[in-house]
């Protein structure tokens, strides 16, 4: 691949793929965050509509037990998924320290780095085409890391998701068994 315009086309498709990838990772988390809540209000509003606590108050102290772990239980899980949820969209600084000072002609940290529109107008004029396979290559290579970072916390949220909804099914059929 010698060709520099085959490089561009080729960065900038990793480019746009990445920042695809990006987007649903947040919608994904987005979505997950939503039903979290919806679980977790729910959950916990059936125990207070239904008095879920002063009537487990009178079973024996097995079930006393076994409902209060699963409530406490349900109540870290929903907080350690909302948490991951949010971590999502936590932004992420690039890797190296060089990212974080250089001018750049793609990103808009770099771009305020400089003076005016006109120096930036300069910037662009004065680009070549290895500049710009440079410019695209450290974005490329710094939205890999913020990508896989997003996908992480997105799969561990969605783990909690999964248990909150059983956990969630359990304490309402409790709650309605109660009743």
């Amino acid at each position: 691949m010698t060709n520099e315009k085959d490089k561009t086309e080729l960065l900038t498709k990793v480019f746009d793929n990445q920042q695809i990838l990006i987007s649903n990772a947040d919608g994904k988390a987005n979505i997950a965050l939503s039903i979290q809540t919806f679980i977790t209000t729910t959950v916990l509003g059936a125990a207070i509509i239904v008095d879920t606590f002063s009537k487990v108050a009178h079973f024996s102290c097995c079930i006393k037990l076994t409902y209060y772990f699963l409530f406490a239980a349900f109540l870290i899980s929903s907080i350690i998924g909302l948490t991951l949820c949010i971590y999502v969209f936590r932004p992420r600084p690039p890797q190296e320290e060089k990212e974080v000072k250089r001018k750049g002609i793609t990103y808009f940290g770099h771009i305020k780095k400089f003076k005016n529109s006109n120096e930036y107008l300069d910037e662009i004029n004065d680009t070549k085409s290895k500049d710009v396979i440079n410019e695209f290559a450290f974005q490329n290579y710094t939205l890999a890391f913020i990508l896989d970072h997003k996908m992480k916390f997105v799969k561990s949220s969605t783990t909690f998701l999964f248990i909150n909804i059983l956990l969630g099914i359990v304490l309402l059929i409790f709650s309605l068994l109660t009743k």
